[in-house]
């Protein structure tokens, strides 16, 4: 089995058919390109993990035909809530909207021939810009400052994947190794420790993937490496150049 990852497919959300084009050139055609890398990649056994930000979509209604395009990809897929996926209402309803191939990890986890990975949305570290969202392009000005607001929801979500990860331990299920997907980055652009790394730390995490950072400016705070035992990667769609990136292979 090859675990493949990418963040921020941005799927035109159904009716509302939202385009990315205008955040740049390197979305032109993304939604195409990406199938079309995952066509000349994927085997059987395979797994795509997509770490948040599936659809514009408002409402899960809305949302279908993007779920139904990424059901049609080839293998099987692991897909995780973003901060952009507003039609993600209760996990129950959104595993029920979702064909075979296709998990939905909400501070959960999925075990696949000896790999664990859990799941949570994430939220922006302290140290970091507050819940404005900037895409590519969109002026420094836009940012917001970091928040009471945002410390509250920072540490539901550090409580989240604690949750995930106890929960994981609980089962006794064996694995060999654990990944975790998160849409947020797991540390701050000065690369600090923050309450998703010290949990990555505790219980022995291999991997971290996020996506959420767009263009050239976003992609240089992330970090990509080692620290301790876990690898962590920036999978955002335009920093892979669209397509999914082998993150594991078992």
């Amino acid at each position: 089995m090859r675990l493949f990852a990418i963040g921020d497919l941005h799927l035109p959300g159904g009716p509302r058919r939202k385009g990315m084009d205008g955040f740049g050139a390197a979305w032109r055609d993304h939604a195409a390109r990406i199938a079309a890398a995952w066509q000349e990649l994927a085997r059987l056994e395979d797994v795509l993990l997509i770490a948040g930000d599936l659809s514009w979509a408002m409402n899960l209604d809305e949302a279908r035909a993007d779920l139904a395009w990424i059901e049609a990809l080839p293998g099987r897929k692991v897909i995780i809530r973003g901060n952009h996926d507003f039609w993600w209402s209760g996990i129950g309803k959104v595993r029920g909207a979702l064909g075979p191939s296709v998990v939905a990890l909400q501070h959960d986890h999925v075990l696949i021939e000896g790999t664990a990975i859990v799941g949570t949305r994430g939220w922006q570290c302290p140290g970091s810009l507050g819940s404005a969202d900037l895409m590519a392009g969109s002026p420094p000005s836009a940012a917001a400052a970091y928040s009471e607001s945002d410390r509250r929801i920072y540490l539901r979500e550090v409580e989240r994947l604690r949750l995930g990860l106890e929960a994981l331990r609980r089962c006794g299920a064996r694995h060999e190794r654990l990944v975790v997907a998160l849409h947020y980055p797991p540390m701050n652009p000065e690369h600090e420790e923050s309450g998703f790394t010290r949990l990555l730390d505790q219980f022995g995490a291999d991997l971290c993937v996020h996506g959420h950072l767009h263009g050239a400016a976003a992609h240089a705070t992330a970090f990509e490496g080692r620290r301790n035992k876990t690898e962590y990667r920036c999978v955002s769609a335009d920093h892979v150049d669209m397509r999914p990136e082998l993150v594991l292979e078992a």
